[in-house]
């Protein structure tokens, strides 16, 4: 009886302690993750996000009804990840998932697909295997966010092949975080910081600029800008006031192709001053691209546009020279007539080198697929100053070699082998970096007092506390433009026309390094986190067909059996001791 007693208390005592728990625990939201890549935990930028959530967010989600498996993962996925960003936001955030063929009526489906498309989302025409035959179904692997009477589309899948694959699923189960997280930055957000582009000096022509453009207009307000020797061009002087105010945060120079004068110059150094961010993209040599395509050599000669001085001052030297690289992008040439047909060959263009994630492991480049760079130069570091970091963020490869100026660029070149790349590299060449701190003025022993002492100009010596990335290339930021339309169409950055498809991240990582600039370090963290897909060995899982389905079938009884065998002798001993 006392036995019976004490069990019957402490399976009481259990029971409270449990209920207890459970009544705790649900005031209190916590998980512990164990996977290796943190998959199932947000950012600490996303849970802060979240919790500043200030009104109520709804969030509904097309991706919901029958299509392949692949699709239901990603389903699943979206919902995990929704349920998360529902615990952080105390509250604040709803959501649902809707199917777009629940009604059964072609004339509704058709015009919610019309909603749809108003709203900004896109569809996918898939393709999949159903009772043996091949069928075909538009999907919509989106959502659309509602806040403050506001709507904003988000974009899950990310893939160009209509298929599922392993590879796609991953890719967009990388990127639900980021895509939600991005998107609700973009609807709560009340001020964009402000961007110029600068203008007047033969940069990249606004078509040819325009996929980089409007991927910065879906954070920052975007305006391009033209000096002119105005010294009001970036800035404003107010009345009580010793310094200017700059209009804009950061500045963008793509690819200036004609010498800055000196009023120019001393606007940009003066906007820096002030504390202004920088984007330089900036070609150290000029080569003919036309002569190349009618020609198999050219000369690049030394692209004088003012701009070196000025960063030599600041703490970088843009050589007046040519990377060339063993690990090159990949190019189609003609090789002249072949009987009645063209013949085409494939090589290395190593006059494109390509900046690989394992050589280059900055956050701003984690996670990136190739960055592809042509007809580059290289950086170095001079005037050390303790007040200026200076961090490499591209570099070459091991077989990478550097051409000084004049260059004769030769096609013929691109049949030499990797030998020609062992002799005489100059591997790990510096092709982009960051510097930030506080920077000394170009122009500080150079001015006359009066210009110095003038209160309209309110010249600065030093600068405030700011930052740049210089990039010894004004070509990563060019878009191909589609011509044979009505009007011309541009094309993704990172487009390759020859494999018709976007092949590098160019676009991805210059809109990280303008991420880094304006200290939006919540997008790159984001971004920058990869989930591995864990595959099975579906050679072991043929080899062990037969013992991995007895292990998941007849092992688990076995065990149960085992217990309950080991249970009875244990119960049959003590309950023999207490009647003895």
């Amino acid at each position: 009886m006392n036995n019976k007693r004490n069990d019957i208390i402490r399976l009481l005592l259990s029971l409270a302690i449990v209920i207890a728990g459970a009544f705790v625990l649900s005031f209190v939201f916590f998980k512990v993750d164990l996977t290796a890549e943190k998959r199932h935990s947000l950012t600490p930028a996303t849970e802060a996000l979240l919790e500043n959530l200030e009104d109520n967010l709804y969030i509904r989600c097309y991706l919901h009804g029958e299509f392949p498996a692949g699709f239901r993962h990603l389903e699943q996925n979206v919902k995990e990840r929704l349920d998360e960003f529902r615990d952080y936001s105390n509250g604040h955030i709803e959501y649902e998932f809707i199917d777009p063929y629940e009604s059964g009526d072609d004339k509704i489906i058709n015009e919610t697909f019309k909603t749809l498309d108003e709203k900004g989302l896109k569809f996918s025409n898939i393709s999949f295997n159903e009772n043996g035959a091949q069928a075909n179904k538009l999907i919509w692997p989106g959502a659309i966010v509602e806040y403050q009477g506001k709507e904003y589309p988000i974009q899950f899948l990310k893939t160009e092949a209509p298929t599922p694959s392993d590879a796609m699923i991953n890719n967009s189960v990388n990127n639900l975080e980021y895509e939600l997280a991005n998107s609700l930055r973009k609807i709560t957000k009340t001020k964009k910081p402000s961007i110029a582009v600068l203008t007047g000096h033969r940069e990249i022509e606004g078509i040819n600029l325009a996929d980089f453009i409007f991927g910065l207009r879906e954070n920052y307000d975007v305006e391009p800008v033209r000096i002119d020797s105005q010294i009001a061009a970036f800035s404003d002087k107010f009345d009580g006031m010793s310094a200017r105010v700059n209009r804009y945060d950061a500045l963008v120079v793509a690819g200036p192709d004609s010498l800055f004068s000196d009023k120019d110059r001393f606007i940009i150094d003066q906007f820096v001053m002030n504390g202004g961010k920088v984007l330089w993209m900036l070609d150290a040599l000029r080569i003919n691209m036309d002569s190349l395509r009618t020609s198999q050599t050219s000369m690049a000669v030394s692209n004088e546009n003012g701009l070196y001085e000025m960063l030599f001052e600041y703490g970088v030297r843009l050589n007046r020279t040519l990377v060339i690289d063993f690990q090159g992008a990949p190019i189609i040439l003609d090789n002249g007539p072949m009987g009645n047909q063209r013949n085409y060959v494939d090589r290395t263009n190593y006059y494109a080198p390509l900046m690989l994630n394992a050589n280059n492991r900055h956050p701003i480049t984690s996670n990136l697929d190739p960055i592809k760079m042509e007809f580059a130069g290289s950086l170095d570091s001079v005037n050390p100053n303790p007040e200026v970091l200076k961090i490499p963020l591209l570099k070459s490869s091991e077989l990478s070699k550097e051409l000084k100026s004049p260059v004769r660029v030769d096609l013929q070149l691109l049949s030499f082998n990797q030998e020609y790349f062992m002799t005489g590299n100059q591997p790990n060449k510096t092709m982009a970096m960051i510097l930030e701190g506080k920077f000394p003025s170009a122009f500080r022993d150079m001015l006359p007092n009066n210009v110095k002492d003038d209160p309209t100009i309110a010249y600065k010596e030093k600068s405030n506390a700011t930052k740049m990335i210089v990039i010894a290339d004004g070509d990563i930021a060019y878009n191909d433009v589609d011509w044979r339309g009505e009007k011309p169409l541009p094309l993704a950055l990172g487009y390759d026309p020859q494999f018709r498809r976007v092949l590098y991240d160019n676009k991805e990582f210059l809109m990280n390094c303008m991420n880094y600039l304006l200290d939006d370090q919540a997008l790159i963290s984001v971004r920058s986190r990869s989930i591995e897909l864990r595959k099975l060995d579906m050679a072991k899982v043929n080899e062990n067909k037969t013992s991995i389905k007895i292990s998941n079938t007849a092992l688990p009884v076995i065990i149960i059996m085992i217990a309950g065998m080991i249970q009875f002798v244990v119960r049959r001993k003590k309950w023999t001791a207490v009647k003895s």
